[in-house]
């Protein structure tokens, strides 16, 4: 067995590399006792024909990779990258969408390739504050288990029920008597939100270095492992979240990293998200009297002549201001959409949406006095005044008062830094750049009054994140490959390329190790027909289910939308009832420990799920013998950036049909027709119950991208 064939074309990589990366893989192979991949070995050669290019003269070395199902794409990313990280003695970064493949990395993978080899490399898993223990918070937590004063009064993440009061009392004994070392993902508890709420902070409220607990933080003392890794394992909010703050702040510096972005068909999803904005009437009054409460504290012990006394003094008429400002915004605006017809509103959880086309506005009111963003400068001064004193001391305030003033005020100033972009977007057309903008009323808004706009939310999204990912990243990082089993559109990535703003790259394509033909099957049921009848559909995807209660399989149904599995669960039979799991009912893993329990037994077992449960799912052999399509999935049409998206290609004379909807619905339908063969013992069929797929020209042309199952209808 010989990879260095396929290396052989990678000139730019000396021979020692070239050598290691043949030694990783031979020594991996034997210890295993497996056979070599043929598209496995393509794409550890893929994977380092990227890197070979790291140092050359133009833009950094990217490239996407689609490796089929089967091809064992993370082994052959780790051996194709981690010699060349090693040599260049630049960090290796692996990012991943979902918990799963997170997991699947770190708890085996990962290990399984060094225990196998011997590899000398250091790794780490990096994560989010949110996911260690704050230990100031645990103070305060404790406070109000005990009843005491609690430091936090605006925040409702401190009102604990008796079950929560003892399980933060618990972790608290855990936590000093050094049996937990404050990872929230291993309270062996479920924990509530309230709970991680209570524990955890974000950067606004984190003191940093300036903190009294920071030598014993978790989550600081987790990122000095993370400064000598050579392999570090992260998730894509993360990775966005690092490159919002500018990139290289929480992780490795981008121009000196090596990073591969795994599930990348997520990427763009995940970034829209992050470089998204909203300002909250209701939560912006409610910090402003925060803010207000801890001017009046600092002003009572500063002396007249004392230097910040300047910024303290002028602050609070200015904030008076923003908040009359903020509430005649709200008022103006539900003024504006009391005469707006029905059909223009999104209704959902409790709640109504609208979203504003591009030549919209819904500007925020002129007044006099400091715009927002002079407010939170000032601001700025009096936080970093109360961390100075929080740390060196000072006779004005005592070090912990001075350190829960400061928490309070960063997190009050983080609820009103988005008001200068927010209200500056909402201000004037955007037919130019197309950000996706739309107001959220807490209540129907057919019924709010003008004089009660305090639970209306503002939200500014770019429609596509290319141009912040293009400042952001491209062109920054040392090297980057993208990989996912779904990738591709019509055996091209102009589509994915286009939506994260990559304009150079290069591409491979790896077909899957499954025999599609021999395994499966593609079946259009006589009880298939078009999704867009409403009263029919439910109806026929129920007579469908009805027919397998007896089949002994294990079967995974997908639905596009809660709407339509709701009114299915409606029309089953109690026969059909006593078989069928639904996605939220109980946690995925004991909705799955379920699952699998009545496979064991032999008894059919039904999967009710959304396209959550369409990607990263794992259902091998007789866990999954039929896949059902209820619906193509297609994004709902009142999604807001794909709205706003398609109608500036309908400005500008494109089909956003063609360009946006269907290469969307093909990544989700192969996303969810690869839940089915995992293996290369599995077997079984995917169900379509959506006519459209056969009967129309777009979708005989989405059904071409589909693995090639036998198809019988």
């Amino acid at each position: 067995m010989s990879i260095l064939s396929e290396l052989d074309f990678v000139s730019a990589l000396n021979d020692d590399t070239k050598l290691s990366i043949q030694i990783l893989y031979r020594d991996f192979l034997s210890a295993r006792q497996l056979k070599p991949r043929l598209g496995q070995k393509q794409m550890i050669a893929g994977v380092a024909n990227i890197l070979s290019r790291i140092g050359d003269e133009g833009k950094a070395p990217c490239g996407f990779i689609e490796a089929g199902t089967g091809t064992g794409k993370t082994l052959a990313y780790l051996i194709g990258a981690l010699p060349v990280a090693l040599e260049r003695e630049m960090p290796l970064v692996i990012s991943t969408a979902t918990v799963s493949l997170q997991t699947q990395l770190i708890e085996k993978d990962i290990p399984d390739l060094i225990d196998a080899t011997g590899l000398s490399v250091n790794w780490a898993l990096a994560k989010g504050r949110r996911r260690y223990l704050c230990p100031i918070r645990l103070e305060s937590a404790l406070d109000a288990v005990n009843e005491e004063s609690g430091l936090y009064p605006d925040e409702l993440a401190l009102v604990l029920d008796s079950d929560e009061r003892m399980l933060v009392d618990g972790l608290s004994r855990a936590w000093i008597e050094g049996s937990w070392a404050g990872d929230m993902d291993q309270v062996p508890d479920q924990l509530t939100d309230t709970v991680r709420a209570a524990l955890t902070t974000d950067h606004r409220r984190c003191q940093g270095r300036q903190c009294r607990s920071f030598q014993i933080c978790p989550y600081f003392t987790a990122r000095e492992s993370w400064l000598d890794a050579d392999l570090l394992v992260v998730n894509h909010d993360l990775l966005m979240s690092d490159l919002k703050l500018g990139g290289g702040v929480i992780l490795p510096p981008l121009e000196k990293t090596i990073l591969i972005i795994d599930e990348a068909h997520q990427l763009s999803r995940v970034a829209a998200n992050q470089f998204t904005d909203h300002v909250r009437i209701a939560q912006s009054l409610g910090a402003i009297k925060t803010i207000e409460r801890v001017l009046t504290t600092v002003r009572s012990v500063l002396p007249e002549s004392h230097r910040i006394r300047n910024e303290v003094e002028r602050v609070p008429g200015s904030l008076d201001l923003l908040a009359r400002q903020l509430a005649d915004w709200g008022r103006q605006t539900l003024e504006q959409m009391q005469g707006y017809p029905e059909s223009e509103f999104a209704f959902q959880n409790g709640g109504s949406r609208y979203r504003l086309r591009l030549n919209d506005q819904m500007s925020l009111p002129e007044r006099e006095g400091e715009a927002a963003v002079q407010i939170i400068n000032r601001l700025q001064k009096i936080l970093d005044w109360l961390k100075g004193i929080s740390v060196q001391g000072g006779d004005e305030i005592s070090e912990t008062d001075a350190e829960g003033l400061a928490e309070q005020l960063g997190l009050a100033m983080g609820r009103l830094e988005s008001i200068p972009l927010v209200a500056d977007r909402m201000s004037r057309p955007c037919i130019e750049q197309g950000d996706a903008r739309w107001v959220r009323v807490g209540q129907d808004v057919r019924y709010a009054t003008q004089d009660d706009p305090t639970d209306l939310e503002f939200w500014v999204s770019p429609m596509s994140p290319a141009a912040a990912l293009k400042e952001a990243i491209w062109g920054r990082i040392g090297a980057c490959v993208l990989t996912s089993a779904t990738l591709a559109h019509q055996q091209t990535f102009d589509v994915q390329a286009s939506s994260l703003g990559l304009m150079d790259f290069s591409s491979l394509i790896v077909d899957g190790a499954f025999d599609y033909a021999r395994q499966g099957r593609l079946v259009i049921p006589q009880q298939s027909g078009d999704p867009r009848d409403e009263l029919a559909h439910p109806q026929r995807v129920n007579d469908y289910l009805e027919s397998r209660v007896d089949s002994g399989l294990g079967i995974l149904v997908l639905f596009t939308s809660w709407r339509l599995l709701m009114r299915v669960q409606e029309l089953m039979s109690e026969q059909l009832r006593e078989v069928v799991l639904v996605q939220g009912q109980l946690t995925l893993s004991s909705l799955l420990d379920t699952h699998e329990t009545q496979r064991r037994d032999g008894y059919t077992s039904i999967l009710f799920g959304l396209q959550s449960m369409a990607e990263g799912l794992d259902l091998p052999g007789d866990l999954a013998n039929e896949v059902v399509i209820t619906r193509l999935p297609f994004q709902p049409p009142d999604d807001p950036r794909e709205a706003t998206q398609a109608e500036y290609l309908k400005i500008h004379g494109r089909d956003p049909f063609r360009e946006m909807s269907i290469p969307a619905a093909t990544i989700r339908l192969r996303q969810a027709v690869g839940r089915l063969i995992r293996s290369e013992t599995d077997t079984g069929q995917v169900t379509v119950l959506d006519r459209r797929l056969v009967d129309t020209s777009w979708g005989r042309s989405l059904m071409s991208q589909l693995p090639s199952f036998r198809l019988e209808m």
